[in-house]
């Protein structure tokens, strides 16, 4: 017998893309110091979330990308995001 649990994983990766996940993730940035100017320079595919960034800005995410990482495990939408580059 399946699990709800198994049917409801469907909807999880799908409001993955949502603009809430993306809303999400530039909080988790926001949180990290890293300024975005726009929800639409991140894309979610899978389990990595790009980020259309100047190379500086791209720095930043490396170096605190343990604590985006934390943030973004926080939240239900984004738990999945693995890697932030």
């Amino acid at each position: 017998m399946k699990k709800i649990s198994d049917f409801l994983e469907r909807f999880a990766k799908l409001a993955q893309n949502s603009d809430d996940a993306r809303n999400a993730v530039v909080g988790a940035l926001l949180d990290a110091g890293i300024r975005v100017r726009d929800t639409k320079n991140v894309t979610i595919r899978g389990a990595v979330a790009t980020l259309k960034l100047s190379p500086p800005q791209k720095s930043e995410v490396f170096l605190k990308q343990g604590k985006i990482i934390a943030a973004l495990a926080k939240n239900p939408l984004t738990k999945n995001i693995t890697v932030v580059r």
